[in-house]
């Protein structure tokens, strides 16, 4: 029974994998997130940043030593919280570098940048 689970969901994972087009295995790059070409590429950013914070927020939750940023425990961030502290740190550096950084970067950097640990 076991055995017949694992060969269903090693089946589906297959076909999803085989199903995906490349754009969704794609980084979202800042200058694309600020600037979408459709409202479908405005709704996938707003996915991908989604999945961005849930593997950060998974990080600071198993993270023992040396945590990148330190939220306040009463607070769950949420994606459109996520955004704004996102483009908050990224208008203070407006260069053509900055817009080809993968989002997870200046939202890794506003978050350390709005919630820094205490030594």
């Amino acid at each position: 029974m076991h055995f017949m689970r694992g060969v269903i969901r090693l089946g589906a994972l297959g076909a999803m994998l085989f199903f995906s087009n490349d754009a969704s295995a794609q980084t979202v790059r800042l200058g694309k997130y600020r600037h979408p070409a459709t409202e479908s590429d405005r709704l996938m950013n707003k996915l991908y940043l989604s999945g961005v914070v849930g593997g950060l927020m998974g990080y600071v939750t198993v993270a023992k030593r040396e945590k990148l940023f330190c939220l306040p425990p009463s607070l769950a961030l949420n994606a459109e919280q996520a955004e704004e502290i996102m483009l908050r740190w990224a208008k203070k550096f407006p260069d053509a570098k900055t817009n080809e950084m993968p989002i997870s970067l200046p939202l890794l950097w506003g978050l350390r940048e709005t919630f820094p640990c205490n030594k």
